[in-house]
């Protein structure tokens, strides 16, 4: 591009300032990136929060699962980086998007089964239902009502409701 003469006096301007250009950086940004890193956060980082505090798997034997499951996944980091040079990275990723989301829900439900046989069972013999009129939906609050606090406790004992 230098030795054609096609440099651009003002990057970041043409990058933002042109609605065409910053639409195109934006979905980059938010859309393909968004979708990576929801995948690698749930696969990594909620799968290890989820066997420790929803499953009561002991914190040696949850990391030593995770780790297993990183040094198992490497060589496919390196298998499939080479085959999106090849056909693509668009291909690639929006193929590892649409498999985590074919497969997250049944992946979680597996190991619900194989760590902790009796909450597979019991969510499939009974459902919780929480109701209410003080019901809300909190974020980061704490518990405030006694709605909340039930939900809390449910939340915190692995119990789906």
């Amino acid at each position: 591009m230098k030795s054609s003469g096609r440099l651009s006096r003002a990057p970041l301007t043409e990058s933002f300032a042109k609605w065409g250009n910053a639409r195109l950086v934006l979905l980059a940004l938010f859309g393909a990136t968004a979708g990576q890193g929801v995948v690698w956060y749930t696969g990594q980082f909620y799968a290890l929060f989820f066997l420790q505090n929803t499953l009561k798997l002991d914190f040696q034997t949850a990391y030593l699962l995770i780790a297993a499951a990183l040094v198992i996944s490497t060589p496919f980091f390196v298998f499939f980086g080479r085959l999106s040079d090849r056909i693509r990275r668009k291909r690639i990723m929006v193929a590892g998007c649409l498999l985590a989301a074919l497969t997250f829900i049944p992946i979680f439900k597996g190991l619900t089964l194989s760590v902790n046989p009796a909450l597979a069972e019991f969510e499939a013999r009974a459902a919780v239902t929480v109701a209410g009129q003080d019901c809300r939906f909190h974020i980061f609050a704490k518990p405030k009502t006694a709605c909340d606090q039930a939900r809390d406790f449910l939340t915190k004992a692995g119990v789906n409701y």
